[in-house]
């Protein structure tokens, strides 16, 4: 699926009228409000060109072309107002894009006035006052800058180019029939013969141009709904790319009819080698969509567009992740850590109770957000390597062997035999990322993903502790070690049972939602924590092995 920037909607310049109608009625005003912006800008380039390019023009005349056919003060007479001409209309057309916001329709037609007054003006000047001097590059100029930037339709591009083919002849034929200077220019080289047949060869030539110009403004058409097509996915229209995986992407979208923003994950399959990966993206659907606790994401729709192309749509969320969080801001408070995990764990106990293993916590999954006036908000993503615990299918390995997961993150059996993960796996990630947000780095990591792997099975963690150069409570890090037991049994058994743990350890300012709200509009100015990167990521559909 190919996505752009440049959408097109309204009936003047977008989808045919019958495509248009075929829309809800809040698609298409949202397509003509960006078209109207993308016009605006469009004709402030044109409008701005046209100044720059009627200065050089007129520098140009003035000191290289030579015209000896009229009287010196009728020349310059002439010259004077013609020069006014173009720089007039330009910068009046320039001026009104900034009164009031015109609408598509007054944008084009502005556009479309001002562009035939200078051909009008250009013609005049080159055909009255140097009536052999050939005005193609004016009119190839006035034809295809227009066709090639602005976003109109078909029908004034025709217009366009038939004023751009008469206006050189009837120029001509004028100053021939009523000025004695240009008929006794022609005399000299081939009276009225000669004349003819200039003219003739100018218009068929002007002619041309505009039958050229004209295919291309339908090809540039063409693409651009092609592009307002591709926009969108059923009821939900593309905003701008949000994440990218190998196989996939996420979007900021917005639904055509409820207008509610909403991320979209999309994964476009292109052969039997993908058919793990849409696997995968069905059952992380089917298992999202079945999880209701508030710290989950909230799946609205699933649906397929074209032959290969399937989406579904999340509610978005503004915010940032814990691993970018860590990044920007260095280890967490070891009281705002526990806030945070004992809601993973409110996520977390309601799958565990369905039999569902998420598999692949990790601090890049769990976003932080603010839902109705609370902030650090949690929200537990990427059901994607989600399993039931009496599955039986191999989901944990891909075709050709490799095992799907983070090595950072995964429980020592998901890597001696994935058959054996149940959902203290997940207790184990989340171990690990309370270890990450204490000491800035996860309990194992190598340059080699394969001895990450091995470090998981074999070597014990070195204790948060002895690593970070925070104030760690015993308590706290006797939870994240005990998380991080290489054997299932030797952990907490349940995800309500860590919650408990982690809600016992004592703290003298314990973090809550006041305290929340003091950090986020410290860092952004305001109490909403909207200045950071969002929507979910698209790592889900990737092996990270």
């Amino acid at each position: 699926m190919s996505v752009t920037d440049e959408i097109f909607a309204d009936p003047m310049s977008g989808p045919d009228p019958g495509e248009l109608s075929s829309l809800p009625l809040t698609a298409a005003r949202s397509f003509g409000t960006e078209e109207r912006t993308l016009l605006t800008a469009r004709c402030r380039l044109v409008f701005g060109l046209g100044l720059a390019i009627s200065l050089v023009l007129i520098l140009l005349s003035r000191g290289v072309i030579d015209r000896p056919q009229l009287p010196a003060n009728a020349l310059e007479r002439w010259e004077l107002w013609l020069d006014a001409g173009h720089l007039v209309s330009f910068a009046i057309a320039f001026g009104s894009l900034f009164i009031g916001k015109p609408s598509v329709h007054r944008l084009q037609l502005t556009a479309f006035a001002v562009v035939a007054i200078n051909i009008v003006l250009g013609v005049f000047s080159m055909g009255v006052i140097s009536p052999d001097y050939p005005p193609a590059l004016l009119i190839a100029l006035a034809l295809f800058i227009p066709a090639a930037v602005i976003p109109w339709r078909s029908s004034y591009q025709v217009a366009l180019g038939l004023i751009g083919a008469a206006a050189p002849a009837v120029a001509q034929v004028f100053s021939y029939a009523f000025m004695p200077e240009a008929r006794e220019y022609w005399a000299g080289r081939g009276g009225q013969t000669a004349f003819l047949d200039q003219l003739v060869v100018l218009t068929v030539g002007l002619l041309i141009l505009a039958a050229t110009s004209v295919l291309v403004t339908r090809t540039l058409y063409s693409l651009r709904r092609k592009a307002h097509r591709a926009r969108q996915l059923g009821s939900y229209i593309i905003e701008k790319e949000m994440g990218r995986g190998g196989m996939g992407q996420v979007f900021v979208a917005r639904h055509a009819r409820m207008c509610r923003p909403s991320a979209v994950k999309v994964l476009r399959a292109s052969g039997s080698l993908d058919l793990d990966a849409l696997a995968r993206f069905e059952r992380e659907v089917q298992l999202s969509s079945s999880l209701t606790h508030p710290n989950t994401i909230t799946i609205f729709d699933f649906g397929r567009a074209g032959q290969n192309t399937f989406y579904y749509a999340m509610e978005y969320l503004e915010g940032l992740d814990l691993q970018r969080l860590v990044k920007r801001f260095g280890p967490l408070d070891p009281a705002r850590i526990v806030y945070l995990l004992a809601q993973v764990c409110g996520s977390l106990a309601e799958a565990h109770g369905r039999q569902i293993v998420h598999r692949d916590i990790k601090p890049a999954n769990i976003f932080l957000t603010q839902r109705g006036g609370l902030f650090d908000y949690v929200k537990v993503l990427d059901f994607g390597l989600a399993k039931h615990v009496d599955s039986r299918d191999g989901e944990g390995v891909t075709q050709t062997g490799l095992i799907l997961g983070t090595p950072e993150y995964m429980a020592p059996e998901a890597i001696r035999d994935e058959g054996s993960v149940d959902t203290r796996a997940d207790l184990y990630g989340l171990g690990a990322v309370a270890y990450y947000l204490l000491t800035g780095e996860p309990p194992f990591h190598s340059g080699s993903a394969v001895q990450t792997l091995v470090d998981q099975v074999r070597k014990t963690p070195v204790p948060p502790s002895e690593i970070t150069e925070i104030d760690v409570p015993v308590e706290l890090e006797t939870i994240v070690l005990r998380c991080l037991e290489k054997w299932p049994d030797d952990r907490f058994q349940s995800a309500e049972q860590l919650e408990s743990a982690l809600l016992e350890v004592p703290f003298e300012e314990p973090w809550d939602r006041n305290r929340a709200r003091e950090w986020w509009s410290l860092r952004t100015g305001v109490a909403r924590p909207v200045l950071y990167e969002s929507a979910p990521r698209a790592d889900a559909l990737d092996a990270n092995v």
